[in-house]
């Protein structure tokens, strides 16, 4: 089995050693290290596997790793100061990928547990697709995206980068969100989101700001 350190030791990066044990129930593959978090003491221990430092550790870690930190921005800083570190593709056993010859799954995404690919699906580097997420055909999910648990994604969508979905949230056929948005949970998104705004409700509008 080959070695791999989870960076981040919070409830994502917890569910991310689940992933990875219920992996190793199916085929042995990963010898789970421990986790790298600034947060935390070296040598604390959560969930039964210890704190190896943090990114200064990091660094010097050998085998692979994976990022386990839902926010888009925090995921993107930590990987460029590990650009020379392996990133495999973590999927858990019960996910669907649909059709692996049209379907194209970059170095760090993480794919949870029930997830639905269908057809000529594109996820750019580090993205996170949790929990029970349908993906439609002709979807492409920019570098760092994240998306929440039970979302749907209609086909012909465009995710840009270092978005992120709410729980639940849908994004219904034909429309695109922008680099950097926030879609609320439980939104229904029916028209183009630009960059970088926050959007809520049904039908999905731009969040008022407060006074």
């Amino acid at each position: 089995m080959k070695n791999i350190a989870i960076y981040g030791a919070g409830g994502f990066g917890r569910e991310t050693a689940l992933l990875i044990h219920q992996i190793n129930a199916q085929q042995p593959s990963w010898n789970i290290l421990g986790f790298f978090d600034d947060g935390l003491a070296t040598g604390s221990v959560v969930d039964g596997l210890p704190v190896l430092g943090g990114m200064k550790e990091a660094k010097n870690h050998v085998g692979s790793m994976v990022i386990a930190v839902a926010d888009p921005s925090t995921r993107k800083h930590i990987a460029s100061q590990l650009t020379d570190k392996d990133f495999p593709i973590m999927v858990h056993p019960t996910a669907q990928l649909g059709a692996a010859h049209y379907n194209s799954i970059e170095r760090g995404c993480i794919i949870t547990a029930g997830v639905i690919l269908t057809t000529h699906i594109r996820l750019a580097e580090f993205c996170i697709v949790n929990l029970d997420t349908t993906i439609g055909h002709d979807v492409s999910l920019g570098a760092y995206a994240t998306i929440m648990p039970g979302c749907s994604i209609s086909g012909n969508v465009r995710i840009g980068q270092g978005v992120l979905l709410g729980t639940g949230a849908r994004m219904l056929q034909n429309i695109s969100i922008g680099d950097h948005a926030t879609i609320g949970a439980g939104a229904v998104v029916t028209k183009d989101c630009p960059p970088g705004a926050t959007w809520v409700g049904v039908p999905a509008m731009p969040m008022k700001k407060s006074k």
